[in-house]
Order: C-alpha cells, then structure tokens, then sequence
C-alpha cells in the first residue's frame, strides 16, 4: 500500500509538472501548460486543429515546441497565433479580443467639434473639449449602456484671463491615478500654464504652475499621489511640487531634456549634453530630493535619448533607446537619496531600425516594453522575450493608443486594433478621426471620433453580439 501510495504521488507529481507519456515513441516528455480566454468568453479553442474539449475560459498541457492555437465563436472573427511552448513553463493566452463579423455602432454623444480628448485611466469617462478657446469640458460615461453627458467649466479664479486683443487656448493633458482629476494647458498672453480641474466638483480646480509660479515647459501627475506633480521648468530643471499645500522643489534634477512618470515611486529623466558631450539617464525616487544617474552616453550628439521604468510580476525592469539601441535592464533602484550602489542586470538588447520617438511599457500589466516611430511600433515582450514589429495603418501623430495590456489601435482614416506583436488586425470602423479612442472596462463597447458635415460624433462598436 505504501508503495502504490508513494506511485500514485509521483505520478501526480509528473503530471502538474506537464510530464506525458508519448505513445509514439515510448518515452516521458515534459510539456507545458497552456492558459486560454477570450473576449468573449465561451469560445472554442484548437490547438494544431485538435478541438478542446472545454471552452474558453480553459487550459491544456501541450507538448514543447510549436503549435498554432484557433479561438473563434459564432458571430465573431478567428482569432489565430503561433505559438512556443516551452516544457515546464506557464502560457498565458487570455487575452484573445474577438471582433463581431456584424458589429452593431450607436452614437454615444455628439459635439460641434473636438479639440482634444482624452478617455480616463479607469476607461469609464470620455473628456472632450469642444471649443479650445472655452473652459469647458464635456464629460461622457463610457461604462454605461446608456451613455450619459455632463459639462464641466472650468472656474475663471483658476487660469488667467486673456489681456484684450488676445486669444486663449485649454487643451486636455492627461488623467490623474483615480480618473478625477484633468490637467489642462492653458496658453494665454504668450505664456503657458497648467491647471488641474476637480471633475467632481470644479470649484476646487487649481492653476498649479501659476501658485508655485515656476514657468512649466510640461507637468505630470505622480503615480502614487494625485496631489503631487512633476514638471520640467522652461529652464530644464525636474522639479516636484503639492498641489494641496502649495509648495515646490528645488531642482531635482538639471540640463533636462525629458522625464517620464511610468511609476508609482520612481520618475526617470534624460538630460541634453553637456559640456563634455555626455548625456545621463536618471532617476528620482518619490521620497528623495535628489537624483540617482543610471547610465551615461557620450558621442550621441541629436541620436535619440529615452528611458522608462515599470515592474512586471514582482520585477524590476529599466528601458533605456539610446540611438537606435534599446537596453532592457532587470533590478531593483534604491532610493536615490541613498548611497546603495546600482546593480541592474543586462535582460535583453535589441536594434529598432529608425530609432523612436516614444518608448514606454504598456499600460495595466507593463509586459511589453514598446518604442514607436512614425508607422512603427517594436514590442517587447517580457514573459516570452520576443520583439516584434507592427506597421500601423497610418503614421502615429502622438503616442501609441493601447486600448489594454495587450492591444494597440491605429485611429486615423480606418480604425484598427492589433494584438501587441501586430496579429490579428481587426478593422473596426471607417472615416475615424484621429482622436483618442477606448475599449471601455468591460469590453463591452469600443468608442471612437467620427465628423459628419455638422459634428463631431462619438461612436461606439458593440463588442459583443447579445
């Protein structure tokens, strides 16, 4: 008994382990456990044309090597990817976005125009501004089957008013964190300042760079505190300040020609070159009030320079596009008020042909590390260590759009999604603006800009078919 006890247990063993005997050739081969999903679920999967018994959701122990895996379903587009699996590893294929073959497309609210738009972090608010000269902001829920509009207006004790024979000018700049508050630019007599717009009640919207007065040449959020921004001054210093008690940093951070807030704890910057030709790519950790450098170039003259830092399952992860090079380290950062020494180990390096004008990590799960330029757009991706290349529909005029972790959108002219590694392209409207688009949180709905002769419409694609 307790032999066949200690049997049973081993063989139990293997098989969570992906072990299976090939009736083939006789022997014990380790696979790997394969994890499908889609959107929407209840999809049928094959994998190398052999139907699963379950639908999605559902898993299987495939043999190591290549397999192409099918999830379709009725009343909407096969979904297809070829596939690694490697012998005793997890693939994750859950994220499979199934286009109806008939979509249905309603009108969520219509504007006289847009000037700019931006949906918010949590994917259940569109903020649109219709008119650039007025402080107002159209506010429409994406989350609901039946969409709802509010306007926002923007108090005049928060920006400065144009002197006479002057024009004036809001555009939407980002979301905080917790998709309540609005950044907006204010361009007015020659100069340029940010305010933050309190969607919840506009009465406590604030002209942040006019009462720390510093001249902003761009400002963001923090990531950990919505009352915090960061800001590159017009004289190139970093610097951190509150919004709720008003006060401001010294520089952090000098000479600097970019930063990014990727984080929650961690703000990393470039600088131009310096006297000495020599550029640096550092960090400023939350809680300090100095900079930490990361890595130095010399000789890189007008090459680009850019750098990000995100976390992916527990780990620490810097990506650095110096030239057309593009440098994925792994470690943790200390804070960099602390003397602890850098150790970032090398986890990949790869060649972007034509270099780029943005890199960043994608949004919600951070596992591809991505740089764009012009119709381009080279992942990589940190589970499975592949880079791919995808050629949008038409060239990017801003950053990359990702509508999830795991799908981008091309939205000028025809509108596309893409998975991150460019398969499984789905057209999902024609005459589309280029504005900014968004899969609202339930998948339920996949909104885009649209002009008719009159207006400027915000449309809607049913995602599913019930």
């Amino acid at each position: 008994m307790i032999l066949a006890v200690v049997a049973i247990v081993a063989v139990l063993v293997l098989v969570v382990q992906g072990y299976r005997f090939n009736r083939f050739d006789g022997k014990l081969e380790q696979g790997g456990l394969v994890q499908f999903d889609s959107q929407p679920s209840g999809a049928t999967v094959s994998a190398d044309n052999s139907v699963l018994a379950n639908k999605t959701a559902s898993k299987i122990v495939l043999s190591a090597g290549n397999h192409t895996i099918t999830i379709g379903k009725d009343g909407y587009s096969t979904w297809k990817k070829n596939v690694v699996v490697k012998p005793g590893t997890v693939l994750w294929l859950n994220y499979a976005l199934l286009f109806p073959t008939n979509p249905k497309v309603s009108t969520a609210a219509k504007f006289t125009a847009v000037a700019s738009a931006i949906p918010s972090p949590n994917k259940h608010t569109m903020a649109v501004m219709s008119d650039a000269a007025l402080p107002e902001i159209d506010l429409t829920t994406l989350n609901t089957d039946t969409p709802v509009s509010t306007k926002v207006t923007i108090p005049a004790a928060a920006y400065t008013q144009p002197t006479e024979g002057t024009s004036q000018s809001f555009t939407l700049m980002e979301w905080d964190k917790d998709s309540n508050l609005l950044l907006v630019k204010h361009a007015v007599n020659d100069t340029e300042e940010y305010i933050s717009v309190d969607t919840r009640d506009a009465s406590h919207s604030v002209n942040v760079s006019g009462g720390l007065g510093v001249n902003v040449a761009t400002m963001h959020y923090a990531l950990n505190d919505s009352n915090v921004v960061y800001m590159l001054t017009n004289s190139h210093e970093l610097r951190r300040g509150s919004i709720s008690s008003m006060t401001l940093s010294g520089p952090l951070a000098s000479n600097v020609s970019h930063f990014s807030v990727s984080e929650p704890n961690v703000v990393v910057y470039e600088t131009l070159a310096d006297a000495n030709d020599q550029r640096i790519v550092g960090y400023v950790s939350s809680d300090s009030n100095k900079a930490k450098v990361l890595s130095s170039y010399s000789s890189l003259g007008s090459a680009t320079l850019l750098a990000s830092s995100s976390s992916y399952y527990g780990e620490h992860y810097v990506a650095i596009l110096h030239g057309t090079t593009l440098d994925i380290l792994q470690g943790d950062l200390p804070s960099s008020n602390s003397n602890a020494v850098l150790s970032l180990d090398h986890y990949a390096s790869l060649t972007v042909a034509d270099s780029g004008d943005y890199l960043n990590f994608s949004p919600d799960n951070n596992r591809m590390v991505y740089v764009a330029k012009g119709s381009h757009v080279t992942t990589y991706d940190l589970e499975l260590k592949n880079a791919a290349t995808t050629s949008l529909q038409a060239p990017l005029t801003r950053n990359v759009q990702w509508i999830d972790g795991y799908h981008m959108m091309s939205a000028n002219k025809d509108g596309y999604y893409y998975d991150y590694d460019g398969t499984n392209s789905q057209k999902f409207a024609s005459n589309v603006l280029d504005l900014p688009a968004a899969l609202e949180s339930g998948n339920k709905y996949l909104y885009y800009f649209t002009k008719t002769a009159t207006q400027t419409l915000l449309n809607r694609v049913h995602m599913t078919t019930n």
